[in-house]
């Protein structure tokens, strides 16, 4: 399988590679899957199981802020983006799959593309910022994160381990946001270039222009990849869990369960009191 469409180059009369195929992301996303069966599989022997250690909340805690409104909507609206920026790019990808707004708004896919694009770079920046100034400290790797590394590699090895309990995120919700931001960056950096060459605001050398086509392409399906594992390791998660993605709350039980106080001090929802009453812990 070549992962490569070739064309003769204008300038040099090469057959050099123009674009990524499709067949590549069917073989990215057949990796996912041969993950996920790996997954399964010694989930079927028994499930991760975290450490008793680590401090529960305060007394009278009953509900704490898992997801912040700002980061539902912003998870929602990364999703909405992608799927926009999918459909549009493979319209002059493969020109025909997918029928010309034209007719209905008088813009081509070119002008849409570019459109949702710069939704998403404004997007990103604000998150960034938002990050930056609110979540960074949480997303930040620490010497912990090495040893939950070790501790889940063991038990997929079938070995004895410990998983601590986490902070806010675990370690491989820190890789997955790292592996975004380079994509990302490759993403705009590409699509800038290809935007100003394409929109004639620049001249670029035509080969130069040919390698962004193809780091486009890859960071493309690379955005695919991760968001399929990603909402496979979300489905694997409690049913509790998987409400906080609506709710933005969970239960101090189910913190108790997963996290460790000590390393992450969540917004309280609601307290309860003696007399077993719920208030809204203002």
């Amino acid at each position: 399988m070549n992962p490569f469409h070739y064309a003769k180059s204008f300038f040099s009369n090469e057959y050099l590679p123009q674009q990524v195929t499709w067949w590549f992301a069917v073989f990215l996303l057949s990796l996912v899957v041969v993950m996920a069966g790996v997954v399964l599989i010694r989930h079927a022997f028994g499930k991760p199981r975290r450490s008793s250690k680590g401090a529960p909340p305060p007394p009278g805690v009953a509900v704490v802020e898992r997801y912040e409104i700002g980061a539902r909507l912003w998870h929602l609206g990364v999703f909405g983006l992608l799927l926009a920026l999918w459909i549009s790019g493979a319209a002059f990808y493969s020109p025909g799959i997918v029928r010309s707004p034209a007719p209905l708004f008088g813009v081509s896919w070119l002008l849409v593309h570019l459109a949702f694009a710069l939704m998403f770079m404004l997007g990103i920046l604000v998150h960034a910022i938002k990050a930056g100034l609110v979540d960074l400290r949480s997303m930040l790797f620490d010497r912990r994160d090495w040893h939950e590394l070790v501790a889940n590699a063991r038990y997929y090895l079938g070995r004895p381990y410990e998983l601590a309990k986490l902070g806010k995120y675990g370690v491989t919700n820190k890789v997955f946001h790292v592996a975004l931001i380079l994509l990302a960056l490759t993403m705009v950096v590409s699509g800038i270039t290809l935007s100003l060459d394409t929109l004639g605001w620049a001249n670029i050398d035509q080969d130069f222009h040919r390698q962004q086509r193809l780091l486009h392409d890859l960071g493309t399906y690379g955005f695919l990849v991760l968001v399929v594992a990603h909402v496979f390791w979300q489905l694997l998660k409690r049913v509790s869990q998987l409400k906080a993605m609506v709710t933005g709350t969970i239960a101090a039980n189910t913190f108790s369960s997963n996290h460790d106080w000590d390393r992450w001090k969540p917004h309280v929802v609601s307290r309860t009191p003696i007399s077993g009453k719920v208030d809204d812990g203002q």
